[in-house]
C-alpha cells in the first residue's frame, strides 16, 4: 500500500508540476504579449507626440513672429518694407538657426512668392506655396512634414495687421531632433524611410534598402539597424497608418512598428516611420525562468516524496492493526479488539492514528455499555406510556383552555361539545348548545353551506380523512371573524356513532394585515397607482402575451420636467400634490385596459396593450397636451408642467422586462436631451447603454453629492514671485466617494458639462468659497480667490443674477474675487464670453484665462478680452527647464501681456529651477506642488514656503 501511494504521489506531482510549469510559460507569455502591445502603441503614441510636440512649437513661435508688429506693417509697405523684413529678421536668424534649430525662415505676401527667405543649403528647392495659400485663406495657423532628402517640419501661421490677413510667417525645422530625443527617452531605436522617388534623381548609397525600394534618411544606432532593415521583405499593410512586424536577425528577435507620415502633395506614397525594439533579452529571460522553475519543482518533489517515505511507514502499520481489530467489536468481542489495537503507550505528539485507536476504544466500550443499557429499557418503556396516559388528560383540560374553537359534532352536524372559547364568540351556553346545528353556528349559506355539508359527510362516510375550510363567523357582538377550520373524524369502535373533529382558527386580524400588506406590496401610497414591482410583473406577463399572439404593445415611460424646481420653491407637499394631480390626467387619458404605475419619484410608466407605433406617439402627444393644461396654485404662473417621455414598442422583439425598461430610460433622456415637453421613439441601435448607464451613475453621484455636500472645496496657494508671498488661492472641487475617498473632477466634470449639473456645481462652488471668505475677513485675513466657471456656466442668464446676490452679501467680496474661464470656452463663444466678463468686472470682480497655450492660442485675444490675468497652460512650465522651445514661448507670452497690461500665472511649477526661470521671464504669479498642494483648508504661509527660503536670494539665470 505503501508504494502505491508513493507512485501515485509521484506520478501526480509530476504531473501537476509540468503543467505548472506550462502554466508559467503561456503567463508569461500571455503577459509578455499583452505588455508588448502597450508597448507598441505607447511608442508610437510617443513618436507621434514627439513630432506633433515640435510642429506645435514650430507653429507657436511662427504665431509669435507673426505677431510683432514690424512684421505686419513691414508686408503692407511692400517694396519698402522688404528691407526693413530683412534688417529685422538678419538679426533674428542666427539665433532661430543656431540656437533653436530653425532650417529655414520664409516671409509670404497676401499672394505671390515668398518677399524673403532666409534657408540652409538642404532647403533650397522646398516649394510650400500650396500650403501657405491654405494659411493665408483659412486664417489659420498649421504645420506639416516634407521629406526628400531630409524630414523637415515645417510651421505656418498667418499674419494679422489691422483686422486683416497680411500674409504669413513659415519656419522649418529637422526631424532629426524627433530621431534623437526618441531613442533618449524611450531607449527605443527610430529611422525614416523614404521612395526613391523622393530623392530627386541621386544616386542611392549604402542606406538604400532595395528589398523595400526605400531610402533611409534618417536612423538611430545605424551600425546596428541598417543592417536589419535590410533583412525586412516587404512593409505589412498599413490601413489604420501603422503596422508591425517580428524579425529574427543575428540570433536577435526585434519588433519592428511602421508608422505613415502625412502624405505630401506631390507624392505618390509616403515617407515611414520604423520604430525598433529589441525583444531578445526578454524572450531569453522567460525562457530561463520557465527551466528554473521546472527544475525547482522536480527536486522538491524528489525530496517530497523520499521524505514522504519515511513518515508513513510507521504510522501505516500502526494503522493496519486497527483496522484489523474493528471487526471484531462486531462480534462482541470487545476485550480482545482492545487487546489488538494496543494505543502506544509513549507519545510526543498525538497523530490521526492515536486518535483512531483511541477512537476505536471508546467505542468498544461504549457498545459494551449499550448492551448492559438494553435490559434496562423495556422497563422504562412502560414508565413512559403510564406518563402518556397522564398527559392526555392534562392536554384535554388544556384544549379548553387554548384561544382556538374545539367542538365536537355528529354526522349529521348537530354539536355535541363546544369549548369556552367557542362559546365566547358565539355567545351561546352550555345549555344552549342542544340542538343547535354546526351550520348554524358558521352561518354557511349558498356554495360555501354546501362545501361544509358535503364535507362533513365525506368524513362521515370514510370517503375523507381530513378537511380544511374557511368560513365567516358573525359573533355575538355582531363583529365578523375569518376561521379556518380543520375538520377529522374521530377515532373509535366500529359499533360507535360517528363523531368529527373541528378545530377553527381565529384568522381575522392576520387576513386584514395580509390585506394591507398585499394592497401595499403593490401601490403607490402616495399616487395609489401600481407600484414598480407590480408593474414589471404585469409587463412581463404582456410581453409574453405579445409574443404569443403577434400584438404589437408599446411602453412609454414619462419622467416630469423641472419637478425639482417645484420642490425647491414650494415644498415638497406641492410636489407630492402636482404628482398626484399629474397621475389622475395621465390616467384619464389611458384607456381601462392600459395600465398606469409610479416607478419612483416623479417617473410615471404607461403599458399600452396593443397599441401601435402611432397609437403610442399619439399618446404621448395627448398626456403632454393634458398637462399643459394644469392650473396648480403652488406653482408660479409661468410655470408650465410637462413630461419627457421615452417610447419603446414591442411585439415579438427578444427583450425582457429589464431590457425594456432600459431602452425605454434611454428614450426618456434621449427626449429631455432635446429640451423636454417632448417623446422620442426608442430604435435598435440608437445608442450604447454602457455610455447611458455610467451617464446615470455621475448624474446620480453629482445630484446625492449636491444635497448631501459631498463635493469638497480644496485651496491651492498662488506665490507672488516678486513680493515673495502668497497672493490668493484658486478653488478647486472634489467629489467625496462612499468609501471615503476623493474623486477628482475629470471622472465627473464630462457629464456634469453635458446634463447642465455644470451649473449647480458652479454655483455650490460659489457660495462655499465666499462662506470661506466671509470667515477669514471675520479672522482678519484677506486673500483673493480664484474660482473656475465653466463655458456652460457663462451662457446661463441667471448666473449673473446669482453672482451679484452673492457678493452683496460683504462689501469686500467683489475685490477678493477672480473668476477663472478656459481659452477654449471663452472663444467657442467669443462675444457672449466678453460680454459676461465686462459685466462680471463692472461688479468690480477680476478675470483670469486659463490654459492659455493649448487652445487657439493667439495673442490678440489676449488684447480684445477683459482680462487681468494671463494663465500660462502647465504643459509649457512641466518642461521648461529641458525645452529651449518652451522658454521662447514663456518669455515671449510674458513680454506680450506686460505690454497689453496684463498679469501672468504659471501653472504646474514643481522645482525651484523652474520657478528661476518664470523669475526671470517676468512672469508675475507662480502655482503649482513646489509653492504648495491642494488642501481643504489654508495652511499657514510659513509653513508653504519653509522649503523654498533660499529662493529669495536666488539670481536669476541668464538667458
Amino acid at each position: 500500500m505503501k508504494w502505491k501511494i508513493l507512485l501515485t504521489l509521484g506520478g501526480v506531482m509530476l504531473s501537476v508540476n509540468g503543467a505548472l510549469s506550462w502554466l508559467h510559460f503561456e503567463d508569461l507569455t500571455a503577459r509578455f504579449e499583452t505588455q508588448r502591445g502597450a508597448t507598441r502603441q505607447r511608442l508610437v503614441a510617443e513618436v507621434l507626440a514627439l513630432r506633433s510636440d515640435v510642429g506645435l512649437r514650430l507653429q507657436a513661435l511662427a504665431g509669435m513672429l507673426a505677431a510683432l508688429d514690424s512684421v505686419g506693417v513691414g508686408v503692407f509697405e511692400r517694396a519698402a518694407g522688404n528691407a526693413l523684413l530683412r534688417q529685422h529678421f538678419d538679426s533674428y536668424w542666427p539665433v532661430l538657426q543656431l540656437d533653436l534649430g530653425i532650417d529655414s525662415l520664409q516671409l509670404y505676401a497676401k499672394d505671390g512668392p515668398p518677399l524673403a527667405t532666409w534657408t540652409t543649403d538642404a532647403l533650397v528647392d522646398v516649394d510650400q506655396d500650396a500650403h501657405v495659400r491654405t494659411v493665408i485663406a483659412n486664417e489659420q495657423a498649421m504645420h506639416w512634414t516634407r521629406c526628400r532628402t531630409r524630414c523637415t517640419q515645417f510651421a505656418a501661421a498667418p499674419i494679422l495687421s489691422a483686422g486683416r490677413v497680411a500674409g504669413a510667417v513659415v519656419l522649418g525645422s529637422s526631424l532629426a531632433d524627433v530621431i534623437v530625443s526618441f531613442n533618449r527617452l524611450s531607449a527605443a531605436d527610430l529611422g525614416v524611410l523614404v521612395p526613391t522617388g523622393t530623392l530627386l534623381g541621386l544616386p542611392a548609397d549604402k542606406n538604400f534598402l532595395p528589398r523595400l525600394g526605400l531610402q533611409v534618411i534618417g536612423l538611430s544606432s545605424a551600425e546596428r539597424n541598417l543592417p536589419l532593415l535590410q533583412q525586412v521583405e516587404a512593409i505589412p499593410p498599413m490601413p489604420g497608418g501603422s503596422a508591425w512586424r517580428l524579425l529574427s536577425y543575428d540570433g536577435g528577435q526585434f519588433e519592428l512598428s511602421f508608422l505613415a507620415l502625412d502624405t505630401p502633395l506631390d507624392a505618390s506614397s509616403p515617407a515611414i516611420m520604423v520604430v525598433i525594439d529589441d525583444l531578445t533579452q526578454a524572450l531569453d529571460d522567460i525562457r530561463k525562468s520557465v527551466w528554473n522553475r521546472l527544475r525547482g519543482e522536480l527536486l522538491a518533489s524528489l525530496l517530497s516524496l523520499l521524505l514522504l517515505a519515511l513518515l508513513v511507514h510507521a504510522p501505516l502499520q500502526r494503522m493496519t492493526r486497527a483496522v484489523r481489530a474493528i471487526p471484531l467489536l462486531g462480534r462482541r468481542a470487545f476485550v480482545e479488539a482492545r487487546a489488538r489495537i494496543a494505543p502506544r503507550a509513549r507519545r510526543l505528539v498525538d497523530d490521526e492514528i492515536d486518535s483512531l485507536d483511541e477512537a476505536a476504544i471508546a467505542l468498544s466500550h461504549r457498545l459494551e455499555t449499550l448492551e448492559n443499557e438494553v435490559a434496562a429499557h423495556s422497563a422504562e418503556t412502560q414508565a413512559m406510556l403510564r406518563r402518556i396516559s397522564v398527559e392526555r388528560d392534562f392536554s384535554r383540560s388544556l384544549l379548553d383552555t387554548a384561544q382556538v374553537i374545539i367542538l365536537t359534532q355528529s354526522a349529521d352536524g348537530r354539536i355535541l361539545t363546544l369549548n369556552r372559547y367557542g362559546r365566547l364568540l358565539s355567545g351561546w351556553g352550555q345549555d344552549d348548545l342542544l340542538g343547535k346545528r354546526f351550520f348554524d353556528f358558521v352561518g354557511s349559506d349558498g356554495s360555501s353551506g354546501l362545501a361544509v355539508q358535503q364535507a362533513v359527510q365525506d368524513i362521515a362516510a370514510g370517503g375523507r380523512q381530513h378537511v380544511q375550510l374557511e368560513s365567516v363567523l358573525v359573533g355575538a357582538n355582531g363583529q365578523s371573524y375569518e376561521i379556518t377550520w380543520n375538520h377529522s373524524r374521530l377515532a373509535g369502535r366500529p359499533e360507535d356513532a360517528v363523531m368529527i373533529l373541528s378545530v377553527g382558527i381565529d384568522h381575522t386580524e392576520r387576513k386584514r394585515a395580509e390585506s394591507h400588506v398585499s394592497y401595499l406590496a403593490e401601490h403607490d401610497p402616495l399616487t395609489g397607482l401600481v407600484n414598480r414591482q407590480h408593474f414589471q410583473y404585469q409587463l412581463d406577463r404582456a410581453l409574453l402575451s405579445a409574443r404569443r399572439l403577434g400584438h404589437d404593445g408599446a411602453l412609454l415611460y414619462l419622467d416630469l420636467d423641472a419637478f425639482k424646481y417645484v420642490n425647491d420653491v414650494s415644498g415638497h407637499q406641492a410636489g407630492d400634490a402636482l404628482l398626484r394631480i399629474v397621475a389622475d390626467e395621465v390616467g384619464s387619458v389611458a384607456r381601462a385596459s392600459d395600465l398606469l404605475a409610479r416607478l419612483g419619484g416623479d417617473e410615471l410608466g404607461l403599458l399600452l396593450h396593443e397599441c401601435d407605433r402611432d397609437g403610442a406617439i399619439q399618446v404621448a402627444e395627448k398626456i403632454n397636451k393634458r398637462l399643459a393644461e394644469i392650473k396648480y396654485p403652488g406653482l408660479g404662473a409661468s410655470h408650465r408642467v410637462s413630461a419627457s417621455i421615452g417610447i419603446v414598442v414591442f411585439s415579438e422583439a427578444k427583450m425582457d422586462v429589464e431590457q425594456l425598461l432600459t431602452n425605454a430610460d434611454i428614450a426618456m433622456y434621449q427626449a429631455k436631451s432635446k429640451g423636454g415637453s417632448g417623446w422620442h421613439l426608442y430604435s435598435e441601435g440608437e445608442g450604447v447603454q454602457e455610455k447611458m448607464q455610467s451617464r446615470l451613475y455621475w448624474e446620480e453621484m453629482i445630484n446625492r453629492s449636491l444635497a448631501d455636500a459631498g463635493l469638497l472645496v480644496y485651496y491651492q496657494p498662488i506665490l507672488d514671485i516678486r513680493a515673495w508671498r502668497i497672493s490668493h488661492y484658486e478653488a478647486l472641487v472634489r467629489m467625496r466617494s462612499d468609501d471615503g475617498s476623493l474623486i477628482p473632477p475629470g471622472l465627473f466634470m464630462e457629464v456634469a458639462e453635458n446634463s447642465g449639473l455644470i451649473r449647480d456645481i458652479d454655483r455650490y462652488v460659489i457660495h462655499q468659497v465666499f462662506d470661506k471668505m466671509l470667515a477669514l475677513f471675520a479672522a482678519g485675513q484677506h486673500y483673493k480667490f480664484a474660482i473656475n466657471l465653466s463655458g456652460v456656466s457663462i451662457n446661463d442668464a441667471r448666473l449673473l443674477a446669482f453672482i451679484r446676490d452673492e457678493l452683496a452679501r460683504s462689501p469686500m467680496l467683489p475685490g477678493h474675487v477672480v473668476f477663472e474661464i478656459t481659452e477654449t470656452a471663452a472663444v467657442s463663444d467669443f462675444s457672449a464670453a466678453r460680454a459676461f466678463m465686462e459685466a462680471v468686472r463692472e461688479l468690480g470682480c477680476a478675470f483670469s484665462l486659463d490654459d492659455f497655450g493649448v487652445g487657439f492660442s493667439s495673442f490678440n485675444y489676449i488684447k480684445q478680452l477683459p482680462v487681468d490675468y494671463v494663465k500660462i497652460d502647465g504643459s509649457f512650465v512641466r518642461t521648461l527647464v529641458d525645452s529651449p522651445d518652451d522658454q521662447v514661448f514663456v518669455k515671449a507670452l510674458a513680454e506680450v501681456a506686460r505690454g497689453f497690461g496684463k498679469k501672468t500665472v504659471a501653472e504646474f511649477v514643481e522645482d525651484e529651477r523652474a520657478l528661476n526661470l518664470l523669475r526671470a521671464f517676468g512672469v508675475d504669479y507662480a502655482q503649482g506642488y513646489f509653492i504648495g498642494k491642494p488642501a481643504p483648508d489654508l495652511l499657514p504661509e510659513r509653513v508653504l514656503l519653509a522649503g523654498s527660503v533660499s529662493l529669495r536670494e536666488a539670481r536669476a539665470p541668464v538667458i
